[in-house]
């Protein structure tokens, strides 16, 4: 994720010339990284419709994301106090209602919608699952995509995929997955390829595209109609990665043990560096210089960027889980989950069914 925003909002591809070999390898790069929200929220469909649905899960993301919203708010009212208003402090505290991380308040809404979706993907029949995976990428994939080059945004409410919605679709995908096995039926090797192909086509599209109207209009427009979330090119993408890992084993023991200690801090990464004080006064006027450079070092600059931002907030997130821990954080959500419990068995049932 990092990735995405060193090239996008960290202004490196904005700051490429049009058509030049650093346009050209930062939108491959950009294409192949594009998947990575896409791929958490079938992610939370693959695994969350099989789990057991807990409320303290909200619970805990939500008092970690004020934890840091708090924190890094009161640090720049002490170096920064100029840039420190009311509206920020407002924003501090109800990070998730005045949508503060667009992410963060579409996962959380569409974490309230868990039991239903989990209820659908149990109940429903395979025929009635699989017209709605059909939906999804023809109706509310591709023909949005085909209407982005005209409109320059997403019906339905899907704002190119930066919407509740959207991961809501996604998160069925995920659980359509799970339930019949469909990483088991595609080896390691067709999900690389099938990858490949689909970045392939992906980013072709922007550049034929994007020369196309320059040709025809005399600049370039509607280049990015599938290069974004809700492209049926990125959905695919996900879904191979998604695949892939699924039938990876780490037999590595060291390796399993960083992936479980890093794994959990991979929301705080996106929470600590995209912070709207920490990108806009200390990241995003640090990384445009990758730009100028020849295109391998323009790629090896936003790589190396994007993984040291990803290796010091993973280390200050593992800090914070573990701060967690110890003051009981994690159990006191999980009363959450009892209290809500015993509201269940405390109330009566109607009539017709008891």
């Amino acid at each position: 994720m990092p990735v995405l925003h060193i090239l996008g909002n960290g202004g490196v591809l904005a700051n490429t010339p049009w058509m030049s070999g650093q346009y050209l390898a930062g939108w491959l790069l950009e294409t192949v990284a594009l998947c990575a929200v896409d791929c958490f929220a079938l992610i939370s469909g693959y695994v969350g419709s099989t789990a057991k649905f807990r409320w303290s899960r909200v619970g805990n993301l939500w008092l970690g994301i004020v934890f840091y919203t708090l924190l890094l708010t009161a640090l720049f009212a002490v170096w920064m106090p100029e840039v420190v208003s009311r509206r920020t402090w407002f924003g501090a505290i109800f990070p998730i209602t005045s949508n503060q991380y667009w992410f963060m308040t579409a996962y959380v809404g569409m974490f309230f919608f868990i039991p239903l979706m989990n209820l659908m993907l149990e109940k429903a029949s395979k025929r009635m699952l699989t017209e709605f995976l059909v939906a999804v990428l023809v109706v509310f994939s591709f023909l949005p995509c085909l209407f982005t080059i005209l409109l320059q945004d997403s019906p339905y409410g899907l704002h190119r995929g930066y919407s509740m919605v959207w991961l809501i679709m996604l998160y069925l995908v995920g659980g359509y997955l799970r339930k019949y096995e469909i990483p088991q039926k595609l080896s390691r090797k067709k999900a690389v390829v099938v990858f490949c192909i689909s970045t392939l086509l992906a980013w072709l599209s922007k550049v034929v595209i994007e020369w196309g109207t320059n040709r025809m209009l005399g600049y370039p427009a509607g280049g990015t109609s599938f290069v974004s979330y809700v492209s049926p090119f990125i959905v695919i993408n996900a879904v191979a990665l998604l695949c892939f890992f699924a039938r990876t084993e780490f037999r590595s023991k060291a390796l399993r043990k960083g992936i479980a200690v890093l794994s959990p801090a991979a929301l705080g990464v996106y929470i600590i560096h995209v912070h709207p004080l920490v990108w806009n006064y200390v990241l995003r006027d640090c990384l445009t210089f990758a730009a100028a450079y020849p295109v391998w070092r323009m790629l090896l600059w936003v790589v190396a960027l994007a993984f040291g931002i990803y290796l010091v907030c993973s280390l200050i997130d593992v800090v914070r889980i573990r701060l967690f821990q110890a003051v009981g954080v994690p159990v006191l959500c999980r009363k959450l989950d009892g209290w809500i419990a015993g509201i269940h068995r405390e109330s009566p049932l109607p009539p017709e069914e008891k």
